[in-house]
């Protein structure tokens, strides 16, 4: 898979900086959500009061709940950060979403998570 984000180390630990001073603000969660239609289940990251909203606007379509309190600020975590910034933008662009697809994967296995199945 080729992954279109680019970054060098200077720019990670700047980037590794600013999502610490965000952590202390609301610290980022790894949670598992599960359609009680489907039994579909995705392991996604956000920060603890995002989280908190997302259940109050989903809890009735799906059951959620944390599966790491406290993500580790690693490189892969603010790739993810980066990923998940640009697929807020890019309008469903097949490229960066297979990048946040991929960084979820790379924080979850991190955190000895399972990985959430890849699209075919």
């Amino acid at each position: 898979m080729a992954v279109t984000i680019k970054t060098n180390p200077e720019q990670l630990a700047i980037l590794r900086s600013q999502m610490d001073e965000a952590n202390r603000k609301s610290h980022f969660v790894i949670f598992e959500s599960t359609e009680r239609q489907s039994g579909d289940s995705l392991r996604l990251i956000t920060d603890y009061e995002s989280f908190r909203e997302i259940q109050q606007e989903h809890g009735d379509q799906a059951d959620m709940h944390i599966l790491q309190d406290i993500v580790p600020i690693t490189d892969n975590l603010a790739k993810w950060a980066i990923a998940e910034s640009q697929a807020a933008r890019a309008n469903d662009d097949p490229s960066v979403l297979a990048d946040l697809e991929h960084f979820t994967n790379e924080v979850l296995m991190e955190n000895h998570l399972a990985v959430n199945k890849e699209d075919a």
